[in-house]
């Protein structure tokens, strides 16, 4: 197991970047320590993290490792990666593409996303509001903010 460490800017924290078996990203976590901590990029996932804050970046090719999740939340996180860099969709939208109805449900598979940012939950919104978020609502906006301040250059 490896351990990065970066310092996502537009969300004002660290990110904790961490690889599996093979350097395949395994689990990512967000820091809000308030201290300075030192940043430790070493496999691909964590440079690529680095270009996405910085608007470099629309999409990931790291190797993931998200095995050990329910087949019911491998297809919901499988369908929310076809959400586009700057676009939403809501829960009921991605529910409806995944063939039911259980949009609550789709938002509890989101919240046991483990690689949020590289499975883009965070494009998965509340038919009148932006919804919730694992890492917190703020880091939610912050993302949003983020891609959609991008995604005019990148489209």
């Amino acid at each position: 197991m490896a351990v990065d460490v970066i310092f996502a800017e537009p969300l004002g924290c660290y990110v904790e970047v961490v690889y599996g078996g093979g350097g395949r990203l395994s689990y990512i976590r967000f820091l809000r320590s308030g201290k300075q901590l030192p940043e430790r990029k070493t496999l691909p996932a964590s440079f690529e993290l680095e270009q996405y804050f910085e608007g470099e970046r629309t999409g990931f090719s790291c190797g993931c490792d998200i095995s050990g999740l329910s087949q019911f939340t491998l297809k919901v996180l499988g369908e929310t990666q076809k959400v586009r860099f700057g676009e939403t969709v809501t829960y009921s939208q991605l529910a409806r593409n995944i063939g039911t109805k259980a949009y609550r449900a789709v938002g509890r598979a989101l919240s046991c996303n483990p690689i949020p940012i590289v499975i883009p939950c965070h494009r998965v919104v509340a038919k009148n509001g932006i919804g919730g978020y694992s890492e917190g609502v703020d880091i939610k906006e912050r993302l949003l903010e983020l891609e959609k301040k991008y995604a005019v250059n990148n489209i």
